[in-house]
């Protein structure tokens, strides 16, 4: 292949263009785009403001991290205070009781005459409760059957009862100082975090216009960056027609030992490649590749720039599948499943990978929830939510499979891992996933006080590969133990960054990795829960010094770590951004300062027009898009309703709270939503619905389209 600098022979191009009947490029024809290096550098940048903005949220979440636990042990202080002063009341009741009763005896044996066995003290002592209720003794003969030893047993059980009231009062008192003081500590610490949640509103609008403007250079550096592959590819076309070689059809080269004469193996590591060919041509070998090959990757790039949207197959927009599947048309139809699509076509090897192949990305806990058609210096060109468009990026490291069409059906059964309903929200999905870890608890990392926090995710900078830090570190002795987060299977792997490694799928696509561990205390394939020791702190691998570098990864993607301890759930956006961080470039206006992403505002307004035909008005809306800084102020003003910044779906523009009758369950309002939102893409959460852990009639997020 050529390199990057080697500048286009625009007429042989033609000429192989002409011969392969596929279109030109002539809008790149007058200029060479720049090299790739500067896509990185600019999108260090874009990197930069997200880790300015990762460092408030830090700051943010770990106030509330202390804010939540402190709330939480002054409810439960709270509660002990609020049943052992009820405990002391009630015994205190019991003995005054116990006490009038032994009076009542002590008065009767005084008034009839006979002898008291107690003492002058212990006798004023019980008739205290009834100095004034003499006149309450009657019946002479009942009163002298009572007398005796019963006279005794009254004075024990009084006296008793009166030991456990002081008891228990005490408990109570120590109860009540203890209950005081965690409500004194959970009020000073809630003051802070609204502290924190103004001054981070403050910073984050100071950041909104230098994001609009690094999102905007990001995209002209996309651009370019799909220009430059799109130069590589061209070359490589004028290379051919240069050496006068027609294309030859897929089913000519399926077989690396039975090819067309003139054409040689191709071979990768001493390995011939099916699908694949070659020529000698000034004295070096060139790759050949099918006619139809070169027709998918040409339809592919004549895609990018094209919208991304959910399930969309063109012409205006793409969807993952729908971008692959435009691609290889006529020649093959793709199916609708990425499932599907990987039991019909013959896997290749990563090493064998050329362009043209249909690239899987996935895991085995979600399974299968991106498409790309490869090309050369590990890129592909993919419908991308996070991008936005159709666009050029690396292989990710979550590819799952590789697959070849020209090769035809897979030679023995290809069986794609189970599919989750979460893996269709990764990457090639609508909205912003939330996972939370469920009814199985979870904790830190490490035990509160023996560490101190480190570098935070997202800063950039050129110690990490993917130029900034993937995870939030927790600077810590070696030898301090090391704990799962929440449930879920053990995987140990080494790579040479991390050195020892531990990586726990908890499901639906969440994993959390621990790395330069100093030792691993667990098996591989072993079922961890949370709280439990997996390792301990080292300094292995490509470490500046002693600390555990902890990532929760959300569809193979990095996600914040913090948001995650603070609340037991994390999630992933969309086009690059972060939660409550999307200029209003990218969003679309619903009327009255409201906006949403635009697939959700264009489902909304379907939505509301179906609304207006029932009753006759538009939908009433009070709540849409919430930038951080609105988040912030709203979990300042109401943190214990709230929900933790940078975790609301409001955040990423795909959620709304409504009002005019649909904010009250059981109203015609509430219950045409509930029959007929889902239609337009629009659910209601279960944890907002009727008997839900949080019940709000009035908030619905868009989750399945139609076209889905």
């Amino acid at each position: 292949m050529l390199g990057n600098g080697r500048r286009l022979r625009l007429a042989a191009l033609g000429a192989v263009m002409a011969v392969v009947a596929l279109p030109t490029y002539a809008a790149f024809a007058d200029q060479t785009p720049p090299p790739p290096a500067s896509v990185t550098d600019v999108n260090r940048s874009l990197e930069q403001l997200q880790a300015e903005a990762a460092e408030i949220q830090l700051d943010v979440a770990k106030a509330t991290v202390a804010y939540t636990n402190a709330l939480k042990t002054a409810q439960t202080a709270e509660a002990a205070a609020k049943k052992a002063e009820a405990f002391a009341n009630n015994t205190k009741n019991k003995s005054q009781d116990e006490r009038r009763r032994l009076g009542l005896l002590t008065a009767q044996a005084y008034q009839l005459g006979i002898p008291t066995v107690l003492g002058t003290e212990s006798m004023l002592w019980s008739l205290a409760p009834v100095a004034e209720n003499l006149q309450e003794i009657a019946d002479r003969q009942t009163a002298i059957r009572q007398l005796g030893s019963t006279q005794v047993a009254q004075y024990n059980a009084a006296t008793a009862a009166e030991s456990t009231a002081g008891t228990a009062a005490a408990d109570a008192a120590a109860k009540r100082a203890v209950a005081d003081q965690a409500n004194k500590k959970a009020t000073e610490l809630g003051k802070t975090v609204r502290e924190k949640a103004a001054s981070a509103a403050m910073a984050m609008e100071g950041q909104l216009a230098d994001l609009a403007g690094a999102t905007e250079l990001s995209k002209q550096l996309q651009a370019t960056r799909n220009q430059q592959a799109l130069a590589n590819w061209q070359t490589y076309l004028a290379e051919l027609t240069a050496a006068k070689v027609k294309a030859p059809t897929a089913a000519s080269i399926r077989s690396p030992f039975d090819l067309p004469n003139g054409l040689l193996q191709y071979k990768v590591a001493k390995a011939p490649v099916p699908g694949v060919a070659a020529v000698v041509s000034s004295g070096r070998p060139l790759r050949v590749l099918s006619a139809e090959t070169i027709r998918a990757v040409n339809q592919a790039f004549s895609l990018m720039g094209k919208p991304y949207g959910v399930g969309g197959t063109g012409p205006d927009k793409y969807g993952c599948l729908g971008a692959a599947r435009a691609a290889w048309q006529p020649y093959t139809t793709l199916a609708g499943l990425a499932t599907s699509v990987y039991a019909n076509y013959q896997k290749v090897p990563a090493s064998q990978i050329q362009p043209g192949d249909i690239l899987l990305m996935g895991s085995r806990s979600v399974g299968l929830f991106h498409v790309g058609i490869a090309l050369d210096n590990a890129e592909m060109i993919a419908a991308d939510e996070a991008k936005g468009s159709v666009a050029v990026s690396s292989i990710p490291d979550s590819m799952y499979a590789a697959l070849r069409p020209t090769l035809g059906k897979p030679l023995k059964a290809q069986v794609a891992p189970a599919t989750t309903p979460a893996a269709a929200t990764f990457r090639c999905g609508n909205t912003a996933t939330t996972v939370d870890v469920g009814t199985g608890g979870w904790t830190w990392p490490l035990a509160e006080g023996t560490y101190e926090i480190g570098t935070p995710f997202g800063q950039a900078g050129a110690l990490w590969s993917s130029g900034f830090h993937t995870g939030q570190d927790f600077v810590a002795p070696v030898g301090t133990n090391v704990r799962a987060v929440t449930a879920g299977t053990v995987r140990i792997e080494h790579p040479a960054w991390a050195g020892n490694l531990v990586r726990i799928d908890h499901g639906n696509g969440l994993e959390t990795l621990y790395a330069h561990l100093s030792r691993i205390d667990v098996a591989d394939g072993t079922h961890v829960t949370a709280g439990q020791q997996i390792g301990a702190v080292g300094t292995e691998g490509n470490s500046t010094g002693p600390h555990l570098h902890f990532e929760v990864r959300l569809g193979g993607d990095a996600v914040n770590p913090m948001p995650f301890l603070a609340t037991g759930g994390t999630s992933t956006g969309w086009g690059g951004y972060s939660n409550g961080l999307i200029p209003q470039s990218q969003l679309c206006g619903l009327g009255g300062g409201h906006m949403l992403r635009c697939d959700a505002a264009a489902a909304y307004q379907q939505l509301s027009s179906a609304f207006r035909q029932a009753f006759g008005k538009n939908l009433c809306i009070t709540d849409s898009y919430r930038s951080y800084s609105a988040q912030v102020d709203l979990y300042g003003r109401k943190p214990s309703l709230a929900a933790l910044p940078g975790t609301s779906n409001h955040g990423w523009g795909v959620a709304v709270d409504l009002c005019g009758g649909i904010d009250k369950f059981g109203t015609a309002q509430y219950e045409w939503m509930s029959a007929h939102a889902s239609a337009y893409g629009w659910v209601h959460p279960d944890w907002a619905r009727q008997g839900g852990n949080r019940e709000e009639p009035w908030h619905w997020e868009f989750g399945k389209p139609r076209s889905a």
